[in-house]
């Protein structure tokens, strides 16, 4: 015959209640304490924020008071009463030094401009009457001719020599020659040029082309 065993499932059945309830508790103490910590470390954060919020309003702050510190040492310093009357006056005496500079200029202008006008006019008075113009252009002389005849350029020594005839002379042992400066009659030799040789003859120039 069995013997019924619902009084010890019903102790088993407490038992396994009272340790869910154990659980259930320690898990809700749990989550409590895990909350109170989130909560203890988000008031720590907005303080700490608030603190770096504080701490950076004053920086600013500062930062602007030292630059108006270092504005007003840039300013210049007030003038004092007297130096302000002192300049003032040393001002009012130099504008009236150059007022009277200026208008002793405009007379001595003035003055030289009647002198100028007087001695204009003297002169005018004293000049000769003027010659009537020519109408007709002076001549100018012909050039003379030259009694000679170049033959050649020649170069001696590093020197250059103009090798002249008498015309009709054609020998050549008759041939002169004639270096710059060297004259022969009126005809005084000037410059040997590449093409030409440049007389002076009778206050005039001459140039004769080289053969």
């Amino acid at each position: 015959m069995n013997i019924p065993q619902l009084p010890a499932e019903g102790a088993d059945r407490a038992r396994w209640l009272k340790i869910a309830a154990a659980a259930w508790l320690l898990l809700v103490s749990v989550l409590a304490v895990v909350n109170s910590v989130g909560l203890s470390r988000l008031s720590e954060q907005s303080q700490a924020s608030a603190q770096d919020a504080h701490v950076q309003a004053l920086n600013t702050r500062v930062a602007e008071l030292e630059q108006q510190s270092a504005a007003s040492k840039r300013q210049p310093k007030p003038v004092a009463q007297p130096d302000f009357e002192a300049a003032r006056k040393a001002l009012d005496e130099r504008l009236s030094q150059v007022e009277q500079a200026q208008a002793a200029d405009s007379r001595a202008g003035d003055l030289q401009a009647r002198v100028g006008d007087i001695e204009a006019r003297l002169k005018k008075a004293a000049a000769p009457a003027a010659t009537p113009r020519r109408t007709a252009e002076a001549v100018k002389p012909k050039a003379p001719e030259p009694p000679f005849s170049v033959a050649d350029l020649e170069l001696r020594g590093g020197e250059r020599f103009l090798s002249i005839a008498a015309p009709g002379v054609a020998a050549v042992r008759e041939l002169r020659l004639l270096r710059e400066g060297d004259a022969i009659g009126a005809w005084q030799l000037q410059v040997i040029e590449a093409h030409a040789a440049v007389f002076r003859v009778d206050g005039q120039t001459q140039r004769i082309a080289l053969p």
